[in-house]
């Protein structure tokens, strides 16, 4: 009882506060924090109300099509066109820097293998004459190299396949039937999905820019959320949608694309170690 009398106390003391300075949410949890210390939850919870959680965007999957045009198929559209980012106008040396860290990130999450010398130099040549992430991409993946790694015997695990199969009816609107992943293997399904995600960035770089953004968006936290771990980098690990709707509006449409190809890479790598 004397506890009792001690909280209510304490509880007058800062309404009269309240009194004169408007009641912030610090006063309420600093309440909440006190009587919960001396009493438990249930009290806490009884005079100032539940913990509240954290406020979520509410921001969904722009609508996603059934099907796209291939990627390869560029005489029929125009892309949108984007206004110069910060990034743009960067020195040539300091874009450079980033395009740099750019390849060897991605000869190690496509190929496992880090990437030579004479791979960065030539990779970093093709950047520097207006060649795209997305085009190095494609030219590692459809290379000699490349198509020996899906001739490997390296079927992909149970959790890889539910996990393509579930990426791919959310972000692609697709279904896929578990036997014909299962006859993949870890590269090919990289590849694969890949490839479908970067005609779907082209499809939104046709029709509306904002929706990319928002499917970038949907597509970073989620995976910040369920595979942190698989992800490594703090600002990839970040789970907030506001950062990653943000990142995309502020930063290249190659820029967008590259990190939806290293992400999703990462992570399959990731969850074909796990059995």
């Amino acid at each position: 009882m004397k506890k009792l009398i001690i909280v209510l106390g304490m509880m007058f003391c800062i309404s009269a506060l309240a009194q004169v300075q408007a009641i912030e949410p610090t006063w309420k949890s600093k309440g909440r924090e006190l009587v919960t210390s001396i009493l438990g939850l249930s009290w806490g919870a009884k005079f100032f109300g539940p913990v509240p959680l954290a406020p979520v965007a509410d921001i969904k999957l722009p609508e996603i099509p059934k099907q796209v045009k291939k990627n390869t198929d560029i005489g029929s559209y125009t892309r949108l066109k984007k206004d110069p980012t910060e990034y743009d106008r960067l020195p040539l040396e300091r874009k450079r820097q980033f395009d740099y860290k750019f390849i060897k990130e991605l000869f190690m999450v496509t190929r496992k293998a880090e990437a030579k010398d004479e791979d960065l130099s030539n990779w970093l040549n093709v950047l520097d004459q207006q060649g795209s992430r997305e085009g190095i991409y494609q030219a590692l993946t459809l290379d000699e190299v490349y198509a020996a790694l899906e001739n490997m015997e390296e079927k992909p695990t149970p959790r890889l396949v539910e996990f393509s199969l579930n990426f791919s009816q959310r972000f692609f609107n697709q279904t896929f039937k578990m036997e014909a992943l299962n006859q993949l293997n870890l590269y090919s399904l990289k590849r694969i999905l890949s490839e479908k995600g970067l005609d779907l960035a082209e499809y939104y770089e046709v029709n509306n820019l904002e929706d990319l953004y928002l499917w970038y968006a949907v597509f970073s936290t989620e995976l910040a959320t369920a595979y942190a771990p698989l992800l490594k980098t703090e600002i990839r690990q970040n789970t907030r949608l506001e950062y990653h709707l943000e990142w995309a509006r502020s930063m290249p449409v190659q820029h967008i694309k590259s990190e939806f190809i290293i992400k999703l890479h990462s992570v399959m790598n990731g969850l074909q170690l796990l059995e």
